[in-house]
């Protein structure tokens, strides 16, 4: 093993066990190489290289180098969605907000609208031509001052403007997607998820503030009435940052 190789060995021990916490800054350089008795500037880089690739550690220019905070949030995303149609039904908002009710975790949500014509895969997705007119509803949501996710919901524009989103304004914390269509007169009956792992977009890099060498989760997921499609959403977040999770009684619907 070379001597990178030992050192990155050993300041990952030492983050795991708990001896450098999230936030804490590591030892100046000159301070690592007398700890591990090198001279080699090069090893010492390259076994930092490695950690921040790995997600452990984070480089502030100008400051230091430093434990990366990860907030992981864990998601059962069946009950979530059941808690999601629940409250609909009941005509109820959900008070501490869907995402936080969901996941027991706070968020901040910057919520944006634009219009664009569908994708081909959005099209085939909602039944409806390409280049069809849809309203995007992009969420952003912070975790302690941390992007944690981007969602993204695509609704036909005669669809949104028939249940009265036409601004963020018409947003309100706790009623998620399935309220706003049932109170529109739209009984969604149906729901279809998908999920895939796969390497982030530079674009989503940047959003994110997604470290090297991480990957991202994206799930989608498909709103129906009887087998009419009505609105696809999909929301990405980088895979160190969430543990997805699914609760189900094996024996529901046995007689």
């Amino acid at each position: 093993m070379s001597r990178g190789a030992e050192i990155a060995v050993d300041l990952r021990r030492q983050i795991q066990s708990g001896k450098y916490l999230p936030g804490d800054r590591l030892p100046r350089l000159a301070d690592l190489m007398a700890m591990y008795e090198t001279r080699s500037r090069s090893a010492l880089d390259r076994a930092l290289k490695e950690l921040v690739a790995e997600g452990l550690l984070t480089v502030v220019h100008g400051s230091g180098i430093y434990v990366r905070r990860r907030q992981v949030v864990r998601r059962d995303l069946l009950a979530g969605l059941r808690m999601e149609y629940a409250a609909a039904r009941r005509g109820a908002d959900v008070q501490a907000g869907l995402f936080e009710a969901m996941t027991g975790t706070d968020a901040k949500v910057d919520i944006t609208y634009h219009h664009v014509m569908a994708s081909e895969q959005i099209a085939r997705l909602l039944d409806v031509d390409a280049e069809h007119r849809l309203l995007v509803r992009t969420f952003r949501y912070v975790v302690e001052g941390a992007p944690h996710q981007v969602a993204r919901s695509y609704l036909p524009a005669e669809t949104a403007q028939r249940i009265g989103l036409n601004s963020p304004d018409d947003e309100r914390p706790g009623v998620g997607t399935i309220a706003h269509l049932m109170a529109g007169g739209i009984a969604v009956d149906r729901a279809k998820l998908g999920f895939e792992s796969r390497v982030p977009s530079a674009a989503e890099v940047a959003e994110l503030a997604i470290p090297g060498g991480t990957s991202v989760f994206e799930h989608w997921r498909t709103l129906y009435r009887g087998c009419e499609p009505i609105e696809v959403s999909t929301a990405i977040v980088p895979g160190d940052r969430v543990a997805y999770e699914i609760d189900v009684n094996l024996t529901e619907g046995d007689r």
